[in-house]
């Protein structure tokens, strides 16, 4: 007991391990992936923010020299252009405009919803105020709109002037290679190229070479634009507050973070994996204690648990990508997120290990997919496709008669006659009526005939009405009823047959076996002469061959119904074979006083056959002439190709009067001689037949009168 404490605990210690240590990879993976554009460039210098922040600074300094260059020239209040005035014209007449339509629009609905004459001039008067006071604010003279213009650009240059100038952290030196002038803000006496190698952490020099961030193609354009070429640079030391440095030191210390993730994250799931391997492998620690877990889990459809799988992972998945987990100081909140991470990754372990075991066993997943939510929804759709035209007609009534009921409803409303609303419902409730009694004496007809059918009235036939599905019900059970009729039939001819083959086996083997005991006892007696003792042991040899044969074919027959034989298939000329089978029974087709006539199509024609069973096909069917044949008749046998098939067709003239069925004469120990009287076990045809067909081919059997003709059919060889 104490033993198996000691594992019980070891077992859930390792497996509360093994799922901590997959949630910690769980949670580092989450955290890789948010945060994957620290990884995904080397430096904070490829990313787009850092291009971005450059381009911004580089179009301040092409406004800064280019545009606002000689700024009390050129943007003086004296010197605002004709352009400028206009348009800030324009804005002050379409504010105008917008201010007085909504005023218009706000006092005019006031105006007439107000009953009161001295109220409604009080409006009026408030309204042309406001409308005063909005065009005295919108409309500007010439000289007040150049000072605006004016007010604007200077505000515009001041902004630009101080970002130029007052920011330590983006350093240039650029040349204007058509003016040669210089710009720069580095201070010192040191070359520029001394100051690159002493004081930059980062340099760009323009025209690029290359370059992979857009935004970087777009400062080269501007370089390119105003004929500049130089550097753009980032001071290893600059004043506090420096944007760009703060920012490239928290791209390396998240992009440090991220990498010591991603080794312990490997870490921890491969940690996890081999501790789950070696408790699966370890015979000792195999105690389940999750039985009423699995068994709760198993009690809910499968596709119910893969909702669930589902629902569950995609919340989970978003509640990692937004946790901010790797972060000081720890805390109680940290315990809290990777416990929440834990029980999910150990609800994923729990249900890979469930479906790894489900696919293991396919009947057990047969067997839940049939007791699945969707199995049986698809059943009932299967179902309701089946009876789609009885919903559609349910559905019809329904929907025409809540249309005439609101329709009446209406009407009687409308028209404030509630008798004309009583005779149209009560009409549409007798022509239902009418529908459904007409529909119910259908269905009595239907149970009626059922009733007759069921107590042995097989020839009741329940009338097949209009088209619908009473109508189809009854032809299913008239249907039904005509295929028990034949199975019965069927039945009581096989019990027929029965008692036909046991009678006849009876009689076959009891005859040549009475035989032999008779003069068995005739041999016991004494003072025999030896004429009669040789006599008698001839009888009991052609008895014992006799009682041979029989039981010989009746075991052959056994097997071919049964399939075990084995065919040894090569290449057989049939004509050859033919040939052979007749040549050997020669002398009893003479002494049966027949004659034979054979014709061949070809001398040589081949198919693949066992060449010794095929043998045995042709020895009965011909044994089967000479036996039944009427005597000093012709035989003809006939051997055709036919459409890639070889045909042999054996044609005699029966010796008695054939009254059977062509099917029956192929029943074991079944004979065309109902007397008996000749020769041979009536299993001759039917192993033929067996043969035969085990082989491709088909036996067949036509009766015209006294004609007797067996055809015999192969699939011919390719050459």
């Amino acid at each position: 007991m104490g033993i198996k404490l000691k594992n019980k605990f070891i077992y859930i210690c390792l497996c509360a391990l093994s799922i901590f240590a997959a949630a910690f990879s769980v949670l580092s993976a989450c955290d890789i992936v948010k945060n994957y554009s620290y990884i995904e460039h080397k430096t904070y210098f490829d990313t787009d923010e850092f291009g971005r922040e450059v381009y911004s600074y580089c179009q301040n300094l092409s406004n800064f020299y280019v545009y606002y260059k000689d700024y009390n020239n050129k943007f003086g209040e004296n010197k605002a252009s004709k352009e400028d005035i206009n348009g800030l014209k324009l804005f002050y007449e379409d504010k105008l405009k917008s201010a007085q339509a909504e005023i218009e629009n706000k006092y005019n609905n006031y105006i007439q919803e107000s009953e009161r004459v001295s109220y409604k001039d009080k409006l009026i008067d408030e309204k042309n105020k406001k409308l005063e006071e909005v065009r005295k604010e919108n409309t500007k003279s010439d000289e007040e709109l150049k000072k605006e213009v004016a007010s604007r650009y200077d505000k515009d240059y001041e902004a630009i002037k101080k970002s130029v100038q007052n920011r330590n952290d983006i350093k240039y030196y650029i040349k204007n290679t058509k003016t040669n002038e210089i710009y720069h803000n580095l201070t010192g006496q040191d070359t520029i190229q001394e100051y690159i190698q002493k004081e930059s952490l980062f340099t760009i020099e323009f025209p690029l070479k290359r370059a992979e961030n857009k935004k970087l193609l777009n400062i080269n354009s501007i370089f390119k634009s105003f004929s500049w070429e130089g550097y753009i640079m980032i001071p290893k030391q600059s004043a506090s507050n420096n944007y760009i440095i703060e920012n490239y030191n928290y791209y390396n210390s998240v992009r440090s973070r991220l990498i010591k993730e991603m080794l312990i994250g490997v870490a921890s799931l491969i940690t996890a994996l081999l501790i789950l391997v070696g408790i699966k492998k370890d015979e000792n620690l195999k105690i389940n204690f999750t039985k009423q877990i699995k068994s709760s889990y198993k009690k809910l459809p499968m596709d119910v648990n893969i909702l669930i799988f589902c629902i569950y992972t995609a919340i989970m998945l978003g509640y990692m990508l937004k946790l901010s987990f790797f972060y000081k100081p720890l805390g109680v909140k940290h315990f809290i997120k990777f416990t929440i991470v834990s029980i999910y990754v150990a609800y994923v372990i729990f249900s890979i290990k469930v479906f790894i075991k489900l696919m293991k066993n396919k009947k057990e997943l047969l067997n839940k997919w049939n007791e699945s939510l969707s199995c049986r929804l698809i059943d009932v759709a299967k179902r309701s496709f089946i009876a789609k035209d009885l919903k559609l007609q349910i559905l019809l009534s329904t929907i025409i008669t809540t249309i005439l009921a609101l329709f009446t409803i209406i009407l009687v409303m409308i028209s404030h006659n509630i008798m004309l609303g009583a005779i149209i419902g009560l009409a549409y409730i007798i022509l239902i009526l009418r529908i459904m009694f007409k529909k119910i004496d259908y269905l009595n007809e239907i149970l009626k005939g059922t009733e007759e059918i069921a107590s042995g009235n097989l020839n009741y036939v329940i009338k097949e009405k209009e088209e619908s599905h009473l109508s189809k019900i009854a032809h299913n059970i008239n249907n039904i009823k005509s295929g028990y009729k034949k199975s019965l039939q069927s039945q009581i001819k096989s019990e027929r047959l029965k008692s036909e083959l046991i009678t006849n086996v009876s009689h076959d083997l009891k005859t040549p076996l009475t035989s032999i005991i008779n003069y068995i006892n005739l041999l016991k007696k004494e003072g025999l002469s030896e004429d009669e003792i040789k006599g008698y042991i001839g009888v009991l040899d052609r008895k014992s061959e006799r009682l041979k044969v029989l039981i010989e074919d009746l075991f052959e027959a056994s097997k071919m119904s049964s399939g075990s034989v084995e065919l040894n298939i090569e290449k057989v000329d049939v004509a050859a074979l033919l040939e052979q089978s007749i040549a050997e029974l020669d002398e009893k087709i003479k002494k049966a006083s027949l004659t034979l006539r054979v014709k061949y199509s070809n001398k040589h024609i081949y198919a693949n056959l066992d060449g010794k069973k095929t043998w045995r096909v042709f020895e009965n069917l011909i044994n089967n002439i000479i036996k039944y044949s009427a005597p000093n008749t012709r035989v003809y046998i006939n051997l055709m190709e036919e459409d890639n098939k070889i045909l042999i067709v054996m044609k005699n003239i029966s010796s008695y009067e054939m009254d059977f069925d062509a099917e029956e004469i192929f029943e074991r120990f079944k004979r065309g001689d109902k007397s008996r009287n000749t020769e041979g076990s009536g299993l001759g045809l039917a192993i033929a037949k067996s043969i035969v067909e085990l082989q491709g081919g088909k036996l067949n059997i036509e009766i015209d009168g006294d004609l007797f003709k067996a055809i015999v059919q192969f699939d011919q060889a390719k050459p």
